[in-house]
C-alpha cells in the first residue's frame, strides 16, 4: 500500500502542488495582453508541479499502489532554462516572436526524455522500479548536471535580457517604475542560485554516498525551488500587466557630430518643453512626446541623444526636477508635502522621485529643502 508518512517539508510540497496547479491554469489559460508570455511561464509551473508530483510518488512509494506509475515522464528539468527564458524575451520585447527555429533549444529534452525511456526499460526487464536500476543511478547524475548547467546558463541570459530592456525604458520612458521588472531580476536571481546549490548536493550524494541519499535528504532545495517558481508566476499574474506603448524598439542609428541644424533643433525642443510643460504629464513617453511635436520618434530620440547629449529619461526629469526647485524657493508650496509638489510635476512614484532627485542634485529632496530654509533663516 501506498505509505502516506507527512512530514513538514512533504506537506510544503503538496500545498506548492495545489498553489502551482492553480497559477498554472489562471497563466495559460486567462486571456490577457501578455499572454503568451504567460502561457510559457505556466509551463515552467507545471514542470516543477510535476517535478513535485514525482517526488511525493517517490517519498510516499507509490509504486506499492500504482506498479507502473514510474513509467510516466514527470521530468522535464532541461525545459526549464530555455522557457524562462523565453519568457522573458517576450515579456521584455513584444516584437519578439517563437518560431520553429527555436526548437533547438528544446533539443536537450529530448536526451532527458530519451534516458527516461532506457531507465524504465531497464526496470521493466529487472522487475524493479526506475529508481532501483543502474541506469538510473549512472545516467540521473549526467542529467542533474545538464539541468544544473542549462538553467544557470537560460538564467544568465534571461538577466542581461533584463538589464538590456531597463536601460531601453530608461531612453524611451520618463518615469518607467510601472513598467519594471526589478521583482523579476530579483526572483530570476534566486533561482539560479537555488540551482547553483543543488552542485554540492549532487558531488556529495554522487562521490561521497554513491547516490544514495534518499529523498528527504533533498528535501530543503526541493521545497525552496518549489517556493521560488511559484512566487515568480504568482507575482507575473498578480501584478500589472507591462505594457508598453512603443512596442517598434528604434534601431541604433550611427551616432554623428551634432551639426548646427541639430543645435539649432535642440533649441527649439528646449523652447517647446519650457513654453508647453509637456514634463508635467507623468505618462509622458518617447513617442507620446514625438506625436504632440510631430515628429518621429528616431528623430527626436536622435535629437535629444546628439543634441543634448541626454537621453529621455534625463531631459524629461530635469525639467521635473527644476520645476520642484523653483516651488520650494518660491515659499508658496510650503502647505504641501514633497509628495504632494513632486506629483504636481511630473513625478508618479515617490521612489523615483527620490532617487532622481539625488542623483541630479545631489543631494536628497529632503535634505534639499532643509538646506533652503536654513539659508533663509541665516540671511535674516
Amino acid at each position: 500500500m501506498c505509505e502516506l508518512n507527512l512530514n513538514f517539508y512533504n506537506f510544503i510540497i503538496i500545498a506548492s502542488i495545489f498553489i502551482g496547479t492553480t497559477f498554472g491554469l489562471l497563466l495559460i489559460f486567462t486571456k490577457r495582453a501578455n499572454r503568451k508570455a504567460n502561457i510559457l511561464l505556466g509551463i515552467v509551473t507545471f514542470i516543477i508541479v510535476f517535478w513535485s508530483v514525482w517526488i511525493l510518488s517517490l517519498d510516499f512509494q507509490i509504486t506499492n499502489y500504482l506498479t507502473y506509475f514510474y513509467l510516466i515522464p514527470l521530468n522535464y528539468s532541461l525545459a526549464l532554462g530555455p522557457l524562462l527564458y523565453l519568457y522573458v524575451k517576450k515579456i521584455t520585447d513584444f516584437n519578439y516572436h517563437i518560431s520553429k527555429k527555436h526548437g533547438v533549444h528544446f533539443l536537450p529534452l529530448i536526451i532527458e526524455l530519451t534516458v527516461h525511456i532506457i531507465i524504465c526499460r531497464d526496470a521493466l526487464i529487472n522487475n524493479i522500479t526506475a529508481v532501483e536500476t543502474d541506469t538510473y543511478l549512472k545516467l540521473m547524475p549526467i542529467i542533474q548536471f545538464l539541468a544544473i548547467i542549462s538553467i544557470i546558463t537560460y538564467s544568465i541570459y534571461s538577466l542581461k535580457a533584463i538589464k538590456f530592456y531597463h536601460f531601453w525604458l530608461k531612453k524611451n520612458y520618463s518615469t518607467n517604475d510601472a513598467y519594471s521588472l526589478r521583482w523579476l531580476y530579483r526572483l530570476i536571481t534566486i533561482f539560479a542560485i537555488i540551482w547553483f546549490l543543488w552542485t554540492p548536493y549532487t558531488i556529495i550524494d554522487y562521490v561521497v554516498f554513491d547516490f544514495q541519499l534518499g529523498i528527504s535528504d533533498y528535501y530543503p532545495i526541493y521545497v525552496l525551488l518549489s517556493i521560488t517558481t511559484i512566487w515568480i508566476s504568482a507575482e507575473a499574474f498578480l501584478r500589472p500587466e507591462v505594457i508598453l506603448l512603443e512596442t517598434n524598439k528604434p534601431k541604433s542609428i550611427k551616432k554623428e557630430n551634432p551639426s548646427e541644424e541639430i543645435a539649432k533643433k535642440a533649441s527649439w525642443l528646449k523652447e517647446q518643453m519650457e513654453t508647453n510643460l509637456f514634463y508635467l504629464n507623468s505618462e509622458l513617453t518617447l513617442k507620446s512626446l514625438a506625436d504632440n511635436l510631430d515628429i518621429h520618434p528616431n528623430v527626436l530620440s536622435k535629437l535629444i541623444n546628439d543634441g543634448l547629449g541626454k537621453n529621455f529619461s534625463d531631459f524629461i526629469n530635469e525639467y521635473r526636477v527644476n520645476a520642484i526647485i523653483q516651488k520650494l524657493h518660491s515659499g508658496n508650496y510650503d502647505h504641501i508635502t514633497l509628495l504632494g509638489i513632486s506629483f504636481e510635476c511630473g513625478f508618479n512614484s515617490k521612489t523615483t522621485f527620490n532617487r532622481v532627485f539625488k542623483n541630479i542634485k545631489g543631494i536628497t529632496p529632503l535634505n534639499y529643502k532643509k538646506s533652503i530654509k536654513k539659508s533663509l533663516h541665516n540671511f535674516k
